[in-house]
């Protein structure tokens, strides 16, 4: 499994989307007019809540993501869904918006997209799991829209005594958008020991079957491309596996699972007849999800990526399979004939061409969404990742600048001036006056989002530092390291509330 694909599977942070099956033409302005939102305002929107006393649902965002383009033409666009958020007040919150990541760290929101059902008060009901089907949201936004039992009482509940949950607890919890809440989760491991506890004392197979899975992909050990099971884990495996596979609605349920870890668990089986089996079934599980026409293009894009994943655990991987990717690919590259619908997939089907190892038809993907994209810097960054992998140091540099030069939103600027700082330090770690120059990027960023030190650039800035620190230490880089640290305490300083956490990881702090 390539560094890329984890690179662009996690580290820009966005998660997995929701199905529907809704027409996907349109343009993002329609889409946005389909639902009356409050665009960026959410002192405004519980000022609302708390005249009308309806329940606010909070929609956090970005431009560039592409699960958040999915969300938007498909889920946003679907009828029940938009009947549904006329019992709330919704708002919607672009992570570059003025103040959006301050708001990111009062909800302790982390990824693009989020979606949080929110009291008049501003105390959080539920935060929805992007891989709930578009047909269950309905009745998931009726049920939280009555509720004022806040998720931190389920949740404390759910640890101290699972057996007094109601079955109104049970349906939020299932909904819950696990993996997704780190504010709540700090604690290694806290989030999977009560996935597990959920496995144990669920109301019914499904749920029991889907907390069992979820509480899996998250302890067991990582091995190279593969993962490393104890006995007691191949037991689990080998014991839900079979139920969710046998269900098409558990196996689209667990469609993210299935496909970005369930190939490598089965692959992570002992060999023999129940390993084998069970390969089967994936297979043919997400070959169901492909063939599927009311799923989206990025969902049968994932079940693709699925199979790919569980040929190269299985050792399986040939020439036919790699045809069929390829036509696959071509295929999803047709239908997707808008520029939202670009977004929400193309990336994922250059990742999938990657996977197979055919880097021209990848890069000539991703290079194609560079000249026609609202969002080019975030195919750059990939490609300022490629180059890397390929060992190009002066292309991987070059495209990281492009990516940051193009990018547009405060936070995103910060984000991408990050992402090509990081890179000068990795592929040109003795050239003082590139890193110096990268660092004046990341600077002029922090420095032009006054009272912006939330969230998501909180977290990428120290990132930048504390790498920052590392690289001065290993290559002589004091004089740097002193020159930046000067001028980030003048940044810091004007943080607000914020400047005694800006720049923890320098000398001086």
């Amino acid at each position: 499994m390539k560094a890329f694909t984890f690179k662009l599977a996690l580290a820009l942070s966005c998660t997995a989307v929701v199905a529907a099956c809704t027409d996907t033409a349109g343009t993002e302005a329609l889409e946005s007019q389909s639902i009356a939102w409050r665009e960026g305002d959410v002192n405004d929107a519980l000022a609302e809540a708390q005249e009308s006393g309806k329940p606010v649902l909070l929609y956090w965002g970005a431009q560039w993501c592409p699960p958040c383009a999915e969300m938007k033409q498909t889920l946003f666009k679907d009828p029940a869904f938009i009947a549904k958020t006329r019992d709330f007040v919704p708002v919607y919150l672009d992570g570059d918006t003025q103040g959006a990541q301050k708001w990111g760290d009062r909800f302790g929101i982390s990824g693009y997209p989020t979606v949080i059902a929110l009291t008049p008060d501003g105390t959080e009901i539920t935060r929805i799991s992007s891989a709930t089907m578009a047909s269950q949201l309905p009745d998931l936004l009726t049920l939280a829209a009555g509720r004022t039992r806040t998720i931190d009482a389920v949740l404390a509940d759910a640890k101290s005594d699972p057996a007094s949950l109601s079955d109104e607890d049970w349906t939020i919890l299932g909904g819950f958008a696990w993996g997704n809440d780190p504010a709540r989760f700090k604690e290694s491991g806290s989030e999977a020991d009560l996935l597990e506890t959920l496995a144990k004392n669920a109301p019914d197979d499904a749920l029991k079957r889907r907390f069992a899975l979820l509480a899996l992909t998250r302890k067991a050990e990582r091995e190279g491309d593969g993962y490393k099971l104890s006995a007691a884990q191949e037991n689990t495996l080998e014991t839900v596996l079979p139920g969710i596979l046998a269900s098409r609605d558990e196996t689209i349920e667990n469609r993210y699972e299935l496909a970005y870890m369930g190939g490598p668990l089965v692959a992570a089986l002992p060999s023999g007849e129940t390993r084998t089996a069970l390969a089967q079934e994936l297979e043919s599980a997400l070959e169901a999800i492909d063939a599927d026409k009311s799923l989206t293009l990025l969902d049968r894009t994932y079940a693709t990526y699925g199979q790919v994943l569980l040929a190269e655990g299985m050792g399986t991987m040939d020439d036919p399979l790699k045809t069929k990717v390829r036509k696959r690919m071509a295929a999803i590259d047709k239908a997707a004939s808008d520029p939202i619908a670009r977004k929400s997939v193309m990336s994922y089907a250059a990742m999938v061409l990657d996977e197979i190892g055919d880097r021209d038809a990848a890069s000539k993907l991703l290079l194609a969404e560079i000249e026609t994209s609202p969002s080019p810097y975030y195919y750059m960054a990939i490609m300022a990742d490629r180059a890397a992998e390929d060992g190009d140091s002066d292309k991987a540099v070059e495209w990281a600048r492009k990516a940051y030069e193009a990018a547009e939103g405060p936070a995103t600027r910060v984000q991408w001036a990050v992402s090509y700082a990081m890179t000068v330090m990795d592929e040109k770690p003795d050239d003082d006056a590139a890193v110096l120059a990268s660092a004046d990027a990341v600077l002029s960023e922090l420095a032009n989002s006054p009272d912006g030190y939330y969230q998501r650039t909180q977290r990428a800035a120290d990132r930048w530092g504390e790498a920052l620190v590392k690289w001065s230490k290993e290559h002589g880089g004091s004089a740097v390291l002193d020159d930046v640290e000067a001028r980030m305490a003048e940044v810091c300083a004007r943080q607000g509330e914020k400047a005694e956490a800006c720049g923890g990881w320098m000398k001086s702090a």
